[in-house]
């Protein structure tokens, strides 16, 4: 499961091309997408110093290794227009793995499950919405999940 947001421009728009070209490449195909959620950025100054986000969740089914995924993830995102200047910045596009079935997995690039994503409404209600009994492997149900983290967003129209 991917997820992917954005809080510069057309944030809705840049989020549609990037599941087409999530889904054009080789070895993944998007199987089930959400709606878009708007939720507040978040920064270690405070909270909306930045505009907010869109996010959606996308389930892909693939052939690709996870490193491999993560390069397409990453090849997306530059062809987006995704800067990396700063950890905590706005983006055009941000594409995150959140988790490949109950693989677990730590290296310096990749950690699967996320390491956040139990934390993170923006991730949890979106796939809520596609997958509503789903488990995040070390964690539990995502719906059990929900009730606890931290974190407005709203369904976008």
């Amino acid at each position: 499961m991917l997820s992917l947001g954005a809080n510069l421009g057309d944030r809705v728009a840049t989020i549609d091309r990037a599941v087409r070209a999530l889904d054009a490449i080789d070895g993944i195909r998007v199987l089930d997408r959400s709606g878009a959620w708007e939720s507040p950025s978040w920064h270690p100054d405070g909270e909306g110093l930045s505009p907010d986000y869109a996010n959606i969740v996308v389930i892909v089914g693939t052939a690709l290794e996870p490193l491999e995924l993560l390069d397409a993830a990453r090849a997306v995102e530059d062809a987006l227009g995704r800067v990396r200047e700063e950890r905590y910045g706005s983006r055009t596009i941000d594409i995150d793995i959140v988790a490949i079935g109950a693989l677990e997995l730590d290296t310096d690039e990749l950690t699967l499950p996320h390491p956040r994503a139990h934390e993170r409404q923006f991730v949890l209600q979106p796939w809520l919405e596609v997958e509503p009994a789903a488990t995040l492997p070390g964690h539990g149900p995502i719906a059990e999940l929900a009730e606890y983290a931290d974190g407005d967003v709203w369904r976008l129209a």
